[in-house]
């Protein structure tokens, strides 16, 4: 009952009588003695009065944590996030990824992610980006079935097998056009999930988008292997909240560089050295490159090559020896630091090195090397094992997000962002510009007529000359700028915070090099000039649509002068003007 009341009215109460029941007690003044003891007696039930009522805050307290606990566990969306686990974020990470690589292929693509639910064997939805999917899928599904056992490209048609299709997703009527690609989610050997991929029109899928859905699940896959494996791990050494805190930090969007860093602080914060030196091998060849270095290093810095044979800092690339030593001169006489021979060495002595492993093998190390003679102890190397195959993993992650988002958001032939993701990053611009008050200048390139390649020298020498002309636009912008393949044998750049007075000389630069570039190909020599026109956000337009088109008539009014030159879309304006 008395957690009904109104707690703050009733205590503001509680203190008012408990004062005047004070004041009365304390300075009555009498000589009776049944006034006395009444006085005592009154002092007393005042006492205990507070006593209960501290009593019954408590139980108050008490009722409304369990009221929060219950409400925790019934709606657990309102945990706190720090509640979660480095693994959990990094698992709702994986699901996202999914979403965003699949989306810059084509924003038609609809995805979802499956996993098993082994005591009842059926599919049920952990993810989708829309709609209709269905909840759980029965693991006897003759779509789910064969394609989680074909091997390559695993892809059905609607109008093969409609009844097992309408297990897939909600009730609704299908064209016979729609297809499905499952891509296989495995952990320990077994199957235990899948992402599915619907096309609205088998037209609209290519046989690249089939390889990048293909590999989505083997992404998925060695994320969930060695999130299992980090949650098993970071349990069994010092340091655990440190490294689940740089787990935290990670995301698989993250540039490499970024990454070594976190590992870094990590690596400063756990050990005492003098020397930190990363490492990784090269794709080709016997050398490997410093990554990252800390402390005296008068050898190598970062970005230096150095072969892994005959070298102490190879040594757990070759054949993943742990180095832990506390004279490594004595017990490696046959080694340099770097080299076989002689190192500048500044008298190194303990030395603990391990392998970073990354998709099982070793594919770097890091080194740790002291001035003083006390050892590395055993801790320190179990710590430093575990570091070395925690950045395996998480380079690992960082590297093959990498290739499939290049894969599935830029152009195979010209390497350039290709037309869907190249509208998602102008668009994000945009708003940057916007919101920073900033100009931008869209620049459309379309090469003079390039139809006379193809049928003169055949389309292999069409697409060198496509893959030139998109070097020789990378070349003349900075790297936050944007290149894309726009279609065809049309480009469009996008120069950052740039007004067009300023990217009027890039724009004459490239038009200028592209004619100039000496296109030859089996003995074939051609020339090649290029028409491009420009919009300036927010002079001309403020939308997307409207400054392509602007740039877009700028550029056609080139070509009808001849074309190899750029001019501004003002420009058009005067000369109507002059003609009139």
């Amino acid at each position: 009952m008395f957690s009904h009341i109104n707690l703050a009215n009733f205590t503001k109460a509680l203190i008012a009588f408990c004062l005047a029941v004070f004041i009365f007690a304390l300075l009555s003044n009498t000589s009776n003695p049944s006034v006395e003891i009444l006085r005592y007696v009154v002092l007393a039930g005042v006492i205990l009065l507070l006593l209960f009522y501290n009593y019954t805050l408590d139980e108050n307290s008490f009722e409304n944590s369990l009221s929060v606990s219950a409400s925790e566990t019934d709606h657990p969306e309102v945990q706190s996030s720090t509640q979660l686990s480095p693994a959990k974020g990094l698992y709702d990470e994986l699901q996202i990824l999914v979403r965003s690589t699949v989306k810059a292929m084509d924003q038609s693509f609809e995805t979802a992610v499956y996993m098993i639910d082994p005591e009842i064997q059926v599919f049920t939805l952990q993810y989708s980006d829309v709609e209709g999917f269905a909840n759980t899928i029965p693991s006897k599904n003759e779509i789910v079935s064969r394609l989680l056992h074909t091997e390559g490209k695993a892809i059905c048609h609607q109008k093969d097998v409609p009844d097992a299709w309408n297990e897939l997703f909600d009730a609704r009527s299908w064209r016979g056009s729609e297809c499905v690609v499952i891509s296989v989610i495995s952990l320990h050997d077994n199957i235990v999930g899948f992402v599915m991929t619907r096309i609205n029109h088998f037209s609209d899928i290519t046989e690249k988008d089939k390889a990048v859905l293909g590999e989505l699940g083997r992404f998925v896959s060695y994320g969930l292997k060695n999130l299992d494996f980090l949650e098993i791990q970071t349990n069994k050494v010092d340091g655990k909240q440190r490294i689940l805190d740089l787990l935290s930090a990670l995301s698989f969007k993250s540039e490499e560089s970024e990454a070594l860093e976190k590992f870094k602080s990590l690596l400063i914060f756990s050990f005492q050295f003098d020397c930190l030196t990363i490492s990784t091998k090269l794709d080709k060849g016997q050398n490997c490159v410093v990554k990252l270095t800390e402390g005296i290093n008068k050898d190598l810095q970062i970005g230096s090559e150095y072969n892994v044979n005959g070298s102490l800092h190879g040594l757990p690339m070759t054949n993943g020896e742990i180095i832990h030593t506390v004279n490594w001169k004595k017990d490696y006489p046959n080694l340099g630091r770097y080299t076989t021979g002689a190192d500048d060495d500044p008298g190194f002595g303990a030395v603990l090195g391990v392998p970073i492993v990354i998709d099982n093998e070793n594919l770097g190390s890091i080194v740790l090397e002291r001035l003083n003679p006390n050892a590395f102890t055993d801790r320190d190397r179990e710590n430093l094992i575990l570091i070395g195959k925690v950045m395996g993993t998480a380079m690992y992650w960082i590297q093959e997000f990498d290739k499939i988002y290049q894969d599935a958001s830029h152009d195979g032939l010209s390497k350039l962002l290709n037309h869907q993701t190249f509208k998602e990053r102008f668009q994000d611009e945009i708003l940057r510009a916007e919101r920073f008050q900033q100009y931008m200048t869209v620049m459309m390139f379309d090469l003079d007529k390039f139809k006379r390649i193809n049928d003169t020298y055949g389309h292999p020498y069409g697409d060198y000359v496509i893959q030139t002309v998109s070097g020789i636009l990378k070349e003349n912008v900075r790297a936050i700028d944007l290149v894309a393949r726009y279609g065809g044998e049309e480009f469009v750049v996008i120069l950052i915070n740039t007004a067009a007075e300023n990217a009027m000389p890039v724009g004459k630069r490239i038009v200028k090099n592209i004619a100039d570039y000496p296109y030859s190909m089996d003995g074939q020599d051609v020339k090649m000039t290029i028409s491009a026109g420009m919009s300036e956000y927010p002079t001309h337009h403020k939308t997307m649509k409207e400054l392509i088109d602007l740039a877009d008539q700028a550029m056609y009014h080139v070509k009808k002068q001849g074309g190899n030159n750029i001019i501004l879309f003002e420009s058009i304006i005067h000369n109507v003007e002059k003609t009139e």
